[in-house]
């Protein structure tokens, strides 16, 4: 059968299909004006391959059980990530605000207006996660 697509013309000989006659019909089957058959293909098994199999010599190693995390600590990890976010995102205004009025920004990345473990509440509002970012 010669085939053409996108151009390309090439012969196609599909390999005929062994049917088992697992359900012989003595109708004419039609399906949208095509003749079918109920037969199944026969299956082709392949040829099972022998193959030394050799057992590993060093036993495979016992993995130690992984320590659980709770929620508490989970939390607090969280928490923290969120906090040095806001801190380094801070950093990073301060210094280019320092640029741009001229000052040397290497001496500006230093500070940090950290008092008693308090974020500006302004940081906290406007970097904080939003459902927008998680879309």
């Amino acid at each position: 059968m010669k085939l053409t697509y996108r151009g390309v013309v090439y012969n196609y000989n599909p390999q005929p299909l062994n049917l088992n006659n697992s359900h012989p019909t003595t109708t004419e089957l039609k399906f949208r004006g095509n003749e079918y058959s109920t037969n199944l293909p026969a299956a082709n098994l392949p040829a099972a391959v022998e193959a030394p199999v050799e057992a590993a010599a060093v036993a495979t190693p016992v993995a130690a059980p992984v320590a659980t995390v709770s929620i508490q600590e989970q939390a607090r990890e969280l928490m923290m990530s969120h906090h040095k976010m806001v801190k380094r995102r801070q950093q990073v205004m301060l210094s280019r605000l320092a640029a741009n009025v001229g000052l040397n920004p290497d001496t500006t990345s230093q500070y940090w207006g950290h008092i008693q473990g308090k974020v500006q509440p302004g940081f906290w509002e406007s970097y904080d996660r939003s459902h927008a970012s998680i879309s």
